[in-house]
């Protein structure tokens, strides 16, 4: 059975494609500073003095800043701008990581423990000191939470022999550990003021914890910024933290709008101020100014899942519909949907990480198999609903994606009723597990490719969403998976990650239909606007003025 390991792999990723490097960034501390003016009072003149406010605008996707529950991209932006971590990475660069609250740290010989002392300098925002406890809860409470974000550090636990140092202890040997705790969701809180909020790390947080809803409106980290406000609708405003222990940001504030794409084109177009927008993929690239700074990666995907209980649905737990509705797709149309840089979807991994299976893999749309699997599935009506998140996300909407879906379907005489929903009405719905069928983009829960099979094997959180448990799943299936854990050589654990997307193509409820990039592009006058593929997208951190 596979075990719920976070993967064993002896190397972490090597490259990363269709990067474009723009500067480096450092670890602890706001971007090189000096001159530049913003447009702090919004009227556009740029008239603001070093200082100012960084306007980021994006479609959001958020439900919550509480570290502890963050998982969506908008909520991991503001996140690693507010709360530190013992590790991070600089700038594109996810496959060594760098100290942060940790000066150092060492594993021992079995991947099993991890050691970090941490730097006697680092304070939270209110000035007291970041001590190993602080450390400790923090890590501890994301774990027993037991919400999305969880499963990165399942198999994980902290604790301090001494005043200063962590050991992070992991059930299996688990090179990626520190990779894993590079994750804004394991952002450190301060563990008094969290605590008389609501906040416990018991092994019963998940019943007892109530910190989030302080959380949400009050920041109680280290980082450069803190938080001013947070309406999860339009607008999450950050203001430099005036207690930073590192060198101090270079803005007084950051501004973090819910922009539909296209109005993201125009601001960014008109902008005399320090701006950067995270939507504008694909075809919204397009006949963009030659003096804006653009970066990218090739790392998202996105897929259909149906649900495999019949209790759910008799329809979507049909095998032979499942086999029906993935060949109706035309895989290379809804690519196209995303623009010129998009791919059509060969499995789970996109092409930024090792792992990935190879263009010629990728899939076509076959209707004359399409029709033969429905008739064997005698399913007399077939029909269903696809739900999916209301939402613009790196700069395509999403129900043209979905309506796509619906009309190859329709061509093979499945019939699907688009079921659009708030993303935080999707989000709900998705964790309690009982919908039939449902639309999403995906990202990695970190930069390594081995934590799609800890979130998606069968039996895993991802797979039981949609009711696929180990024993739906064949034993070819379930030893693939055993297989990428076991695979200590990157060479071997590629090959591994390959085999097992071929198994979830032949036996999964899960449908990988198109690869998109997320993109970041910069007013010229920005340092340190790479686009980062370990979750955060940008690293307003280190964002500067040139």
């Amino acid at each position: 059975m596979v075990r719920s390991r976070i993967g064993r792999m002896a190397a972490v990723m090597t490259a990363m494609t269709a990067v474009v490097a723009l500067s480096a960034c450092t670890a602890s501390g706001g971007g090189g500073g000096g001159g530049g003016n913003s447009d702090d009072d919004g009227n556009g003149d740029g008239d603001t003095p070093a200082g100012g406010t960084l306007t980021v605008s994006t479609s959001f996707v958020i439900n919550s800043i509480d570290p502890g529950q963050v998982y969506e991209a908008t909520g991991a932006l503001a996140v690693h701008a507010m709360y530190e971590t013992l590790v991070t990475f600089s700038g594109s660069d996810v496959s060594d990581p760098q100290p942060l609250l940790a000066e150092s740290w060492e594993a021992n010989d079995d991947a099993t423990e991890f050691t970090f002392r941490l730097n006697d300098d680092a304070v939270f925002s209110d000035g007291n000191p970041v001590t190993a406890a602080d450390v400790v809860f923090s890590i501890n409470r994301l774990g027993n939470l037991k919400g999305s974000p969880s499963v990165t550090v399942e198999g994980l636990s902290a604790a301090s022999p001494e005043e200063g140092v962590v050991v992070v202890s992991s059930e299996q040997p688990n090179p990626n550990v520190p990779t894993i705790l590079a994750m804004p969701a394991a952002g450190v809180l301060n563990s008094e003021v969290a605590a008389e909020n609501g906040a416990t790390d018991s092994e019963d947080a998940a019943a007892e914890d109530t910190a989030t809803p302080f959380l949400d409106q009050t920041s109680a980290g280290s980082g450069p910024y803190v938080l001013d406000s947070f309406d999860p609708a339009s607008e999450i405003v950050l203001a430099a933290n005036e207690s930073y222990w590192g060198d101090a940001p270079d803005f007084d504030r950051i501004v973090i709008k819910n922009v539909e794409a296209q109005n993201q084109k125009l601001a960014i177009e008109r902008s005399s101020g320090a701006e950067i927008v995270l939507d504008l993929s694909g075809r919204l690239l397009d006949g963009l100014d030659d003096s804006l700074q653009t970066s990218g990666a090739l790392d998202t995907f996105y897929f259909v899942t149906l649900h495999q209980d019949p209790d759910v649905s008799e329809v979507s737990s049909n095998p032979d519909f499942v086999k029906a509705l993935r060949a109706s797709m035309d895989y290379a149309g809804i690519a196209a949907l995303f623009g010129d840089d998009a791919r059509a979807a060969a499995g789970l991994v996109p092409p930024a990480f090792p792992g990935a299976l190879p263009e010629d893999e990728t899939k076509a749309q076959d209707l004359d198999a399409a029709a033969d699997h429905l008739a064997a599935s005698g399913i007399d009506d077939p029909s269903i609903s696809l739900m999916y998140p209301a939402i613009t996300y790196r700069g395509v909407d999403l129900e043209t994606i979905a309506t796509k879906i619906q009309n190859d379907a329709g061509e093979a005489g499945i019939t699907i009723e688009l079921d659009p929903q708030p993303i935080a009405a999707f989000l709900d719905a998705q964790s309690a597990g009982r919908v039939e069928f449902r639309f999403s983009p995906q990202s990695l829960n970190y930069p390594v490719a081995s934590s799609l099979v800890n979130n998606f094997a069968p039996g895993q959180p991802s797979a039981l969403r949609s009711g696929w448990s180990e024993e739906l799943a064949s034993a070819e299936m379930i030893a693939a998976g055993e297989a990428v854990y076991e695979a200590l050589d990157p060479a071997a654990q590629d090959a591994a990650m390959q085999e097992w997307q071929r198994l979830i193509e032949a036996e999964s409820p899960l449908i990988p239909l198109a690869y998109n990039s997320g993109v970041v592009v910069a007013t010229p006058d920005l340092t340190n606007v790479e686009y980062s593929p370990a979750g955060w997208q940008v690293d307003l951190r280190t964002v500067g003025r040139s």
